[in-house]
């Protein structure tokens, strides 16, 4: 049995109570409000941090006095983020929704702490322009995994594998440090995450119809969540894909 309601229905039969489309509204509305906690988060901070730069603070300085930059801080924030990032799915399906809710707010809370440096290292202009290079494109592959008739569940297998395989380079490439696996490693990234962003999609609006079917508003507020949660999972690594790009490489744009 799945972690949400299924039915049984032959295809094409949805009955007239039914409202899918109401039910990826709230995907996208939470999407939406774990998009703007999570950059807000990370503007205010790095704003923070570029004022502290232009006032005449050194990286060293940043690194000595800023929170940002305190290793005790920085582990405690990594484990909290990946501690939420693997428990979500379950406390999803089996907590109260506000709790679920609150959890899901605080883990896009962390990923903008945990990236807010970016946004003191990489010029303004180039963060806006990543941002909406990645919304353009989840944009397209969202449309694209929620209208095409084509069942993307082996794909979404071979883009898992690869991300696996990503995850290890990644890794590798840090003891390493080679310029050409970097490059390697980023293109790979844009190339899965727009994959993963049209199989999730499609996962989702199955989800979301199983949900409906049950007749549950409890069954498609916990789909609602949990596909937010896994949209924005693609959003936000697309885009540290995509700033890396635009950015020139690790150093970005320096003010």
């Amino acid at each position: 049995m799945g972690p949400y309601p299924t039915a049984n229905y032959q295809a094409g039969y949805y009955p007239q109570q039914i409202d899918l489309a109401a039910v990826m509204r709230q995907v996208y509305l939470w999407l939406a409000m774990g998009l703007t906690v999570g950059f807000g988060v990370a503007f205010a901070l790095g704003h923070q941090l570029r004022v502290e730069l232009a006032s005449g603070a050194t990286i060293y300085d940043l690194q000595q006095e800023s929170i940002l930059f305190n290793p005790a801080v920085v582990i405690i924030s990594l484990i909290a983020y990946l501690v939420l990032g693997f428990t979500l799915r379950p406390i999803i399906r089996r907590a109260s929704i506000p709790l679920a809710a609150t959890l899901y707010i605080v883990f896009t809370a962390v990923f903008g702490f945990m990236v807010a440096s970016y946004f003191a290292i990489y010029d303004a202009g180039t963060i806006v322009a990543a941002f909406g290079v990645t919304a353009g494109m989840f944009a397209f592959m969202c449309l694209l995994g929620y209208s095409t008739q084509m069942d993307l569940s082996k794909l979404g297998a071979i883009f898992f594998m690869a991300l696996i395989g990503l995850i290890l380079a990644s890794i590798v490439n840090f003891f390493l440090q080679s310029a050409t696996l970097y490059w390697i490693v980023t293109y790979a990234g844009v190339v899965i995450f727009c994959g993963l962003t049209a199989y999730d999609t499609q996962a989702i609006r199955k989800m979301a119809t199983a949900a409906t079917m049950s007749g549950s508003p409890d069954s498609t507020a916990r789909v609602a969540l949990y596909g937010a949660f896994r949209l924005f999972l693609d959003f936000i690594n697309l885009f540290l894909f995509i700033l890396r790009i635009l950015g020139g490489g690790r150093g970005g744009s320096r003010r």
